[in-house]
């Protein structure tokens, strides 16, 4: 009896004993397959990841090689064009028009309106046979750059057939006229004769001159 015991314990140890083996064998397999599975997946995405960063070199490369040749052709461009010497002085020149203009005189609120002098009375008129002179009546702007003292002035007046009048003897077509300037607003009235001339029906212009340019024109009429 103890003997048949002791016979049915060692075969269940034997069999708990191999049972615990096959499932380690079982477990063991299973990791083996898993660790093979990760080795597999690890060594296809670092394949993959070496391929991209091949490519992005790759890239980088043709990048590079165009900019520096695209850097090469600037600089031959740029080595053969011809030097512009004249640019500089060309605005140099402008520059000194600009100033120049600044320094001139500028006319606003220019009217022109021809009349007739009766004893002291100035009276306008537009007839023809009436007009004895035309006044001009203006205003110099203010401007610090030019300094104070007599400016002189010329003016034109143009007939309906654009042509200019004789206004100093028989060929003078600008009269001169002297105006003190203070560098500031300043108003201005002239009176030129017109009673030697033969007046057509029309609108006639006058100009105000300084330095060669007009600075302000108004019109007038005659019937």
């Amino acid at each position: 009896m103890p003997q048949n015991k002791l016979l049915h314990l060692t075969s269940s140890g034997v069999g708990f004993l191999v049972i615990g083996l096959i499932i380690v064998s079982f477990k063991t397999y299973d990791f083996s397959v898993q660790n093979q599975h990760l080795k597999d997946k690890i060594s296809l995405e670092k394949s993959l990841h070496q391929n991209q960063i091949s490519e992005i070199l790759k890239r980088y490369d043709s990048l590079k090689a165009i900019r520096e040749e695209n850097t090469v052709l600037v600089k031959e461009e740029v080595k053969s064009e011809p030097e512009n010497t004249d640019k500089p002085r060309l605005l140099a020149v402008h520059a000194g028009a600009k100033k120049e203009k600044a320094k001139n005189l500028k006319a606003v609120n220019v009217s022109a309106r021809a009349v007739r002098i009766i004893s002291k009375d100035v009276v306008e008129t537009n007839k023809a046979s009436k007009i004895d002179q035309v006044r001009v009546r203006f205003t110099l702007e203010e401007n610090k750059d030019i300094p104070s003292g007599d400016k002189q002035l010329f003016i034109q007046i143009v007939n309906p057939k654009k042509r200019l009048l004789a206004l100093k003897g028989k060929y003078e077509t600008k009269l001169s006229k002297a105006i003190f300037y203070n560098r500031q607003h300043t108003d201005a009235c002239l009176f030129i004769d017109l009673h030697q001339h033969q007046l057509i029906v029309g609108d006639y212009k006058v100009n105000l001159i300084s330095n060669g340019d007009i600075i302000g024109s108004a019109n007038f009429r005659v019937n």
